[in-house]
């Protein structure tokens, strides 16, 4: 069995999504399968049609799709002993509506597809599963500096403000992943939720389920079509992220890029 590192499972800023349902299960040990079938009705996720969210050995399961088997059978293909899938099935339990919002679009893409290539859809709702971040931002000249890849100002001028005026929480199940063996070059995909000041001084909880209801409603109205639409964030840059955050660490242009110029031919 893996090891548990529950000092970090439960104060990782990667991880913040996860503490109130961490600490609700109060897991001491790598979760068995009879874990993940004995989870409290309170965290009991459902996906676009009402179906209970269960999370079952894929060897236990029948050869078919992934993301219809989660539309048709509620079921999410979860394997014993590893970090991906355990975190995977944790951001069902964090993120219910936005997973779910997740898994209808791939449902509906696959409705259309012909043949073996998938769409753009799909690939920024894989993308968005996999690295996403949704950043909550009051001041829109910090969401600017973010698409402008304006480092210096997003993360050094604007330093105090990270917690204040702007909040990441991530989303992705590879990301947080990444959280227990952190290196330079991690970069999330960001999806941009607008608040207002006084949002930061709800409670956890109210923040958490606030952020998965507009996630989802936003999916759900078609704004995640394009993977290039998706920002991305050098996520070791955000304060508290790295313990490494020196001048000289803002400085290289190999993990803070700067935005490319795109010449237009005449």
């Amino acid at each position: 069995m893996l090891p548990w590192p529950l000092p970090h499972l439960l104060h990782s800023p990667w991880l913040l999504p996860l503490r109130g349902i961490l600490s609700e299960l109060d897991w001491q040990q790598f979760p068995t399968h009879a874990d993940w079938q004995s989870l409290p009705p309170s965290l009991q996720a459902r996906n676009q049609a009402g179906l209970p969210i269960g999370f079952a050995d894929p060897a236990e399961l029948a050869d078919g799709n992934y993301e219809l088997r989660i539309a048709q059978q509620g079921l999410v293909a979860t394997r014993p002993d590893n970090w991906h899938d355990c975190f995977n099935a944790l951001c069902w339990l964090a993120w219910p509506q936005t997973k779910a919002a997740l898994n209808q679009q791939h449902v509906d893409e696959l409705a259309c597809q012909a043949g073996s290539l998938r769409s753009r859809a799909r690939d920024a709702a894989t993308l968005f599963d996999e690295s996403g971040l949704v950043l909550a931002v009051a001041d829109p000249s910090l969401a600017e500096a973010l698409r402008a890849h304006d480092w210096p100002q997003l993360f050094q001028a604007r330093q105090g403000d990270w917690g204040r005026l702007m909040e990441p929480w991530s989303v992705g199940h590879a990301l947080m992943e990444k959280s227990l063996a952190p290196f330079k070059g991690i970069v999330a995909k960001v999806m941009l939720v607008a608040v207002t000041a006084d949002w930061f001084e709800l409670d956890h909880p109210t923040r958490l389920q606030w952020l998965d209801s507009r996630l989802a409603e936003a999916i759900s109205r078609g704004q995640l079509q394009d993977p290039r639409a998706l920002p991305p964030l050098p996520v070791l840059g955000i304060p508290g992220w790295w313990p490494e955050q020196t001048a000289d660490f803002y400085a290289d242009e190999t993990h803070f890029r700067r935005k490319r110029s795109v010449v237009h031919q005449p």
